[in-house]
């Protein structure tokens, strides 16, 4: 769900910036939207790993996935905080935090084209 989020995220973001578009409500509700699935991501995984339900090899995969919220959740805040919020700002915040998901991705050994809605 993250991953098609981050997606439309991505073409509204590119398509404001290439169209010079005004930062709209739909824009900002889209980016909202992708950050909070980031943060409940986050807090799903510090879960699992507080439960033990995790290798050593999802340490990698834990530190990238937070990088990845935090960097789009700081784009985001200061493209929100400038006088005429623009789409430059929250197309680098999602692009940057889909290469890190993507990275981090593989550091567990997965990819989204590979698994499946039961686990791969």
């Amino acid at each position: 769900m993250i991953l098609l989020v981050g997606l439309v995220a991505l073409v509204v973001f590119a398509m404001g910036v290439t169209q010079k578009k005004p930062f709209t409500k739909g824009a900002r509700i889209v980016g909202a939207a992708f950050a909070g699935l980031m943060h409940l991501q986050v807090v799903i995984g510090l879960v699992m790993t507080v439960m033990g339900l995790y290798t050593p090899r999802a340490i990698g995969h834990l530190v990238l996935m937070l990088a990845a919220a935090v960097f789009a959740q700081v784009m985001l805040s200061k493209n929100r905080r400038q006088a005429t919020p623009g789409h430059r700002l929250p197309l680098i915040g999602v692009s940057g935090a889909l290469v890190l998901i993507a990275v981090g991705l593989l550091a567990i050994g997965r990819m989204p084209w590979t698994m499946t809605t039961f686990g791969s």
